[in-house]
């Protein structure tokens, strides 16, 4: 399964799609972003790169995960990210046809980086 990260900022730029600055850490508010992207921007992003909704909606995932992990570190946990990110899993079961569980556990593991 691929996961899009390569070229994101490029990808943003093609779209138009418009920065939040949310926070004083820049790297949360680049995670936030690339999360809030692909999930705003996904016919955009799939007509620009030809790319399946199975990426699309893992690349979600991702960016969310990585945007938890951070905002973990710095302010500690938040269950409505928590909660966000089983709203993203609930979506993949209900638009994709065979979610790859493993590669959700390997994301959340942090072995997909």
């Amino acid at each position: 399964m691929e996961i899009i990260k390569c070229k994101v900022e490029e990808i943003i730029v093609k779209v138009g799609y418009s920065y939040k600055e949310k926070y004083s850490d820049k790297q949360l508010n680049i995670l936030l972003n690339y999360w809030y992207f692909f999930d705003e921007k996904e016919k955009e992003i799939q007509e620009l790169l030809g790319v399946s909704l199975e990426s699309i909606l893992y690349s979600k995932y991702y960016w969310c995960t990585q945007y938890k992990n951070r905002y973990n570190e710095l302010y500690g946990k938040d269950v409505g990210i928590d909660q966000q990110q089983y709203k993203i899993i609930e979506e993949m079961t209900q638009r994709i046809n065979d979610v790859d569980w493993s590669f959700i556990q390997m994301i959340e593991e942090g072995k997909n980086n």
